[in-house]
């Protein structure tokens, strides 16, 4: 699961960067850093990392698969077969936004939805890290792409939104 989780977060980050725990780079508008697990301090500059001066709105994303299921098929006897481990995915997208009018914001924010979107549809292998991300999974705990929205907070000119995207995806294991 963890080469997966790796796997995604290098498709949606770029690569990983050791000394801050993070994926910097990603090819995605809008995000500036990509993370596999919470951070202990929030670092209002990792929203905004890589983006042009004075962008308006950036997202610090956290990959997290919250559940796995796994069963074997086997093939030519006792000992040969695969191992098919189906996930279910959230990218946590936490926002930040510093539009002088919170509808703006909200714009921003299905503008980084669509863009997320798109890029899962680029490839269904999230760069190989998976296969069928997104797609229909037997015993997967989604279907296609889910998209659920946080309400969004304003306060002292910042507006906070958050955007859950969920999808299944699977990888096979020789076992």
């Amino acid at each position: 699961m963890q080469s997966a989780l790796d796997g995604i977060c290098r498709y949606f980050g770029g690569p990983y960067d050791p000394a801050t725990r993070t994926y910097r780079a990603s090819p995605v508008p809008g995000i500036g850093v990509v993370r596999r697990a919470f951070a202990k301090r929030d670092d209002h500059a990792d929203y905004f990392h890589g983006m042009p001066p004075g962008a308006r709105t950036g997202c610090q994303m956290v990959v997290t698969i919250y559940r796995s299921h796994e069963f074997r098929v086997a093939v030519g006897g006792a000992e040969n077969g695969m191992k098919q481990r189906n996930f279910e995915v959230e990218l946590g997208c936490f926002i930040r936004s510093r539009t002088p009018h919170a509808e703006d914001a909200q714009d921003d924010v299905y503008a980084l939805q669509d863009a997320i979107v798109e890029w899962i549809r680029v490839d269904r292998t999230l760069g190989g890290a998976v296969f069928q991300a997104g797609e229909h999974i037997d015993g997967g705990g989604n279907n296609g792409i889910s998209i659920a929205y946080g309400q969004p907070e304003t306060k002292a000119e910042l507006t906070k939104s958050y955007l859950a995207v969920t999808f299944s995806a699977c990888e096979f294991v020789n076992a």
